[in-house]
């Protein structure tokens, strides 16, 4: 491409924003499980947009172990072999009733439904990882290979901390600056390899404070890990290890050749240290040349694939459902592993999330709660280049937000702005639209 049209193709992307088409999801409105023990009947209320349905109802030998009424009428019962789809049709605001007629079996009830969705989601910009100590932490993201590319404001409004589910007013005096009563911290955009290596929003919170671990477990429900790419991952794991880096196990080779291993950094904040092919900066501590997927837990892959699908992300290829035990291992685990996941890409940035739901060994935790100021990966930022138009989309498809849209960062003054919301499990999402950010990412795709 020569350099002419290159600066053609730039001029227009800053001209021109990127519109993505419509994209048709499968989504799912409601999901209840009732396992063995359940024996109490269930009354609930979903959104859906006007039109018609599919209920979908499993368990039981034969017949549904249920009767269900949607919104008065009744649509399922033992009668229905399990399984079956069942049209249906939705309000935008539905009642559903479930009575069990077998409280020993289990039971799944499941309503989806067409939808199709047009969103400005143009990247993943960055994920956010909150530490204890932003020193200490510093250093050790310093020693992989990491460096500062931006800084940002320590103190804010008081709607940027409602933003981040904080609820006002703190103890903050306001002696740092801005409105007392809201949020004091201190962070860092970090990255390899300039921001086409991908960002690391690294923050400590000051107030307000948490000191809870991150997740335990690998296999946590909720953004559990992400993966920083390796040139070599034999030659890191032994200088790492040697530093005293701590490593859930030695590097092991999935199902489908990837080679891995997972690191703690300081606070245990799980990253996956993944071999793949890429150019390291001669002045670089390690082999590390560029941040990779951020891996999702999820309740359910069924539900949360067309939901991501929803955010412009595509599936590029399933996950193999089981692992050796080295690979589990490796990532901290004992006995069998089975997941049901996919690596997605979006298409406009090719950023990846691993999407995957463990169905051995099962994690019952619950993802962090607000505010987003719990140690550990909290949440990933997508940009967009029209967030009211994405914010009314979204609602429509009955997505919770934590907050209204906000000036983000710097008051009446600011030139972009954010909002958060929550998937299907409660893990957070944050659109991001900052019009300057957005061109120098068209940029650099341009370039790349």
């Amino acid at each position: 491409m020569n350099t002419l049209f290159r600066l053609f193709l730039i001029i227009s992307a800053a001209v021109i924003p990127w519109q993505a088409a419509a994209t048709t999801v499968d989504l799912t409105r409601y999901l209840r499980t009732f396992d063995a023990t359940a024996s109490t009947d269930v009354s609930d209320r979903f959104i859906a947009n006007p039109g018609t349905g599919r209920l979908i109802v499993t368990g039981g030998a034969t017949g549904v172990p249920a009767t269900i009424e949607l919104n008065g009428v009744r649509v399922a019962g033992p009668a229905l072999a399990t399984g079956d789809e069942v049209p249906i049709e939705l309000a935008e605001d539905n009642t559903i009733e479930i009575t069990r007629t077998e409280p020993g079996a289990a039971l799944t009830v499941r309503i989806k439904q067409p939808a199709d969705v047009t969103l400005n989601v143009e990247a993943h910009v960055h994920f956010n990882t909150n530490v204890s100590s932003f020193e200490t932490a510093r250093a050790f993201y310093g020693s992989l290979g990491f460096e500062t590319l931006s800084g940002f404001p320590d103190t804010n409004t008081l709607e940027m901390a409602r933003a981040i589910g904080i609820n006002t007013p703190t103890e903050y005096d306001g002696s740092k600056g801005e409105a007392a009563g809201g949020y004091l911290l201190h962070g860092e955009l970090i990255g390899v390899g300039g921001n086409a290596g991908g960002l690391i929003d690294l923050i400590e919170f000051t107030i307000p404070r948490n000191d809870e671990p991150p997740y335990a477990r690998i296999n946590h429900l909720g953004m559990a890990s992400a993966a920083m790419l390796t040139a070599d991952l034999d030659a890191d794991f032994a200088h790492l290890s040697k530093q005293g880096v701590r490593f859930l196990g030695p590097p092991a080779t999935r199902a489908d050749g990837r080679r891995f291993a997972i690191l703690q950094d300081l606070d245990g904040t799980f990253y996956e240290l993944t071999e793949a092919r890429g150019e390291v900066g001669e002045e670089s501590p390690t082999n590390i040349f560029a941040l990779g997927h951020v891996t999702i837990n999820v309740s359910d892959f069924e539900r949360s694939a067309a939901w991501y699908q929803m955010l412009g992300y595509e599936l590029t290829r399933p996950l193999p459902e089981t692992e050796s035990p080295e690979v589990a291992a490796a990532l901290g685990l004992q006995g069998p592993i089975r997941v049901r996941g996919a690596v997605f890409t979006h298409p406009v940035a090719q950023s990846q999330l691993v999407i995957q739901q463990w169905l051995e060994p099962f994690n019952a935790g619950q993802p962090y709660p607000l505010p987003i100021n719990h140690l550990g990966i909290n949440r990933i930022a997508l940009t967009s280049s029209d967030i009211e138009a994405d914010v009314a989309a979204l609602k429509a498809q009955g997505v919770t937000f934590v907050s209204p849209i906000t000036p983000c960062c710097s008051g009446p003054d600011s030139w972009g702005s954010i909002v958060a919301f929550f998937d299907p499990d409660g893990t957070i999402v944050e659109l991001v639209d900052q019009p300057f950010m957005n061109l120098m990412m068209r940029i650099m795709r341009w370039f790349s």
